[in-house]
């Protein structure tokens, strides 16, 4: 791993918007981490050294915002910046500001590259300068 270079972790189902921000993040220079739910999201928060959290709200097993509570209450990962995706069809995006304890911004889905990729510039520090 390259030192210096930020760490985001991209937590989704959808292998489409998996595949979309893998590729927005990596040509702008960031590492990238994956998971396919919220459970395996927590998991690879506790065991790699992450420094951002881009997380879509509906996912098996744990969604995003749990996940994101979650994430807050444990000290090795509650200072870790998590930004959530919601789809615009989603029913429950219109409450989400509101059960999103923790999150720092909400991005919506189909993801946009660039906007993605200007979120994360904005927000993902390597934890070492922290």
């Amino acid at each position: 791993m390259e030192i210096g270079k930020p760490t985001v972790m991209v937590a989704d189902d959808d292998p489409a918007a998996l595949d979309v921000a893998t590729r927005a993040l990596t040509e702008a220079g960031y590492r990238v981490v994956l998971a396919s739910d919220g459970r395996r999201a927590l998991q690879e928060a506790l065991n790699q050294k992450v420094d951002l959290i881009v997380m879509d709200v509906s996912m098996p097993h744990i969604g995003g915002v749990e996940a994101c509570h979650c994430l807050k209450a444990m000290p090795k990962t509650s200072k870790i910046p998590v930004v959530l995706m919601a789809s615009k069809k989603d029913p429950a995006s219109r409450a989400i500001a509101e059960r999103t304890q923790g999150s720092v911004r909400i991005l919506r889905k189909p993801l946009d590259p660039g906007e993605l990729v200007s979120v994360v510039r904005g927000l993902a520090r390597p934890r070492s300068l922290l």
